[in-house]
């Protein structure tokens, strides 16, 4: 009778359990298809390098931070409303042909969702070769691998937004300043030209040699006048019309000569000594913008540099592989654990009814 029972036992906790997950996993599981790829974070080296803990054996602070920050990212919701907004992965997983225990309940809510396909989709980082390795499962082989660039992608984009966002954040109070100096050195540009154009001159060095130019010749025709009327005075009277011609062009001559040297350094407005004093301090506060502005300029281009020295790269070391068979799930495993499982409680039920029979 006993043995009867323990046989009855037997069959009802382990063989007829074993049977049916043997007989699920042979036969009724549907067959999950995978993809790996791993990739780095690797960022552009300054001149000056931070403490390498490598030799320590242990990761290096920045690097193991942007491996779990990116990390974080693939397994986040938001990854997963993106993939299955282009993918349709709910659609996908959701299939009416995948088995009931694998497939994911179309009702099931986004955060039900999310914990189903951390399933499926898995992150390790290894800290001592800081890479971060990826799996996709899925229930067709092209799938998986769309899945995983997929993820590749979306996660290239978001290092390319990090990027961005460092850069901007760099360099952005330095382009404020060179837009405000670009704008005063146009001014004082403007500034200049608007002076040189009212008062019709180049430069106040060149109107000066042409007006030294002009008394010059002036100085010259009033030798050659006056010589020529000592000489028509001994030939001529004093009241002669030809006598009174050259005096009349003397006296002119005089006065522009008169003109030209108050114009060189007389009182008026438009004397050329108080318009080259003009003109040298618009010069001054051009090169004073100029200056102003060339340093911006460089400062901005250091900034650019720095900013250049701290982006992010993510680089794939192996490529999203496509599976030629299907790997998942692993059926002796998981009845050989069935099988130990079930014989560890069947021997657990018989104690327990051994137990009972002694104490009945």
């Amino acid at each position: 009778m006993r043995s009867l029972t323990r046989l009855v036992l037997f069959f009802l906790v382990f063989i007829l359990p074993l049977a049916a997950v043997t007989i699920y996993e042979a036969f009724l599981v549907t067959d999950r298809y995978h993809s790996d790829s791993s990739i780095i974070i690797s960022q552009q080296q300054g001149e000056a390098t931070p403490l390498d803990l490598s030799v320590l054996g242990l990761p290096s602070a920045s690097t193991s931070k942007d491996a779990l920050v990116i990390q974080e990212f693939i397994l986040s919701a938001d990854m997963l409303r993106y993939l299955d907004e282009t993918l349709k992965l709910r659609a996908h997983y959701s299939q009416p042909w995948i088995d009931w225990l694998s497939r994911l309940p179309p009702g099931d809510s986004t955060e039900d969702f999310h914990d189903y396909l951390l399933k499926y989709l898995t992150v390790e980082y290894d800290t001592e070769s800081q890479i971060v390795r990826l799996h996709v499962e899925a229930f067709d082989r092209d799938y998986a691998r769309t899945v995983l660039n997929a993820v590749l992608a979306r996660s290239q984009e978001f290092i390319d937004k990090l990027n961005a966002r460092v850069t901007a954040d760099q360099t952005q109070f330095f382009e404020k300043q060179l837009v405000v100096s670009q704008q005063r050195l146009q001014d004082v540009k403007e500034e200049l030209l608007t002076f040189q154009q009212k008062n019709r001159l180049l430069t106040a060095e060149s109107e000066a040699a042409m007006v030294m130019e002009n008394i010059t010749s002036l100085e010259r025709d009033l030798t050659n006048r006056r010589a020529e009327l000592e000489v028509r005075m001994r030939e001529l009277a004093e009241t002669a019309p030809a006598i009174q011609n050259l005096k009349s062009e003397i006296a002119s001559i005089v006065e522009q000569i008169r003109r030209q040297k108050d114009r060189l350094s007389g009182g008026g407005s438009g004397a050329l000594n108080e318009l080259d004093a003009l003109n040298r301090a618009i010069l001054l506060k051009l090169e004073f913008a100029t200056t102003i502005y060339k340093s911006n300029l460089a400062l901005l281009e250091q900034a650019r540099m720095e900013a250049s020295r701290r982006l992010k790269f993510l680089v794939v070391v192996t490529q999203p592989s496509l599976a030629d068979a299907s790997e998942f799930p692993d059926r002796i495993f998981i009845v050989g654990t069935a099988a130990m499982v079930l014989l560890m409680f069947y021997f657990i039920v018989s104690l327990i009814v051994a137990i009972i029979r002694e104490h009945s």
